[in-house]
């Protein structure tokens, strides 16, 4: 289910993910348990980040990892978009429609009761579903890899062509979108053949 947190204009900004089994981040499995096998999952899911992490090289040596800091739920509008998205996923399993296949909210649970319970919660369970974009970003200015037609800037024949050069996240998964753009990249590469 695609929605507004309504936090600004962002438009849909957060999904409601219905996964028919368990899931829960580490974090939250350590913190309240395991989940049992036979139970579902609404995960309230931020697309629309305006948090910025970043990613940066851990050494000149190409074999040693690079550093990750993800820096979800860094700034406080994705925090207040994550609450309001856990919110509508509690209010739907509450529906009526449920009563016959849930039997109690496992997580956070009947405990978390105020504002503070819900933010310990997102920011427990906060983590990327894979969907990242824009490390190799489209576009004409200093920052951009790519150019319109995949082409890295700077580097004769080569060009990328998956999510990386999205210039901003779309509202949903991203593999539609990336299979789309590797379909042009096909095309850019066939008319320059001929």
């Amino acid at each position: 289910m695609n929605l507004s947190s309504g936090v600004d204009g962002h438009g849909t900004d957060i999904i409601l993910v219905l996964e028919q089994l368990p899931n829960a981040s580490p974090e939250l499995a350590t913190r309240f348990g395991a989940l049992p096998e036979n139970c579902f999952t609404i995960s309230p899911s931020l697309v629309q980040p305006t948090s910025r992490g970043q990613v940066s090289l851990a050494s000149a040596d190409w074999r040693v990892p690079p550093t990750i800091e993800g820096n979800l739920l860094g700034a406080d509008r994705d925090l207040e978009a994550t609450l309001r998205a856990a919110e509508a996923a509690r209010e739907l399993v509450s529906q009526k429609a449920f009563d016959g296949i849930r039997e109690a909210e496992l997580i956070p649970g009947p405990k978390a009761k105020g504002k503070q319970d819900l933010i310990d919660f997102v920011r427990t369970g906060a983590l990327s579903f894979g969907h990242p974009i824009g490390t190799a970003r489209m576009g004409n200015d200093a920052d951009a890899v790519v150019d319109s037609k995949l082409r890295v800037h700077g580097v004769s024949g080569l060009r990328v062509a998956d999510a990386s050069v999205m210039p901003s996240i779309i509202s949903g998964a991203t593999n539609a979108p990336s299979i789309m753009i590797g379909g042009r990249c096909a095309e850019f590469i066939r008319a320059d053949i001929k």
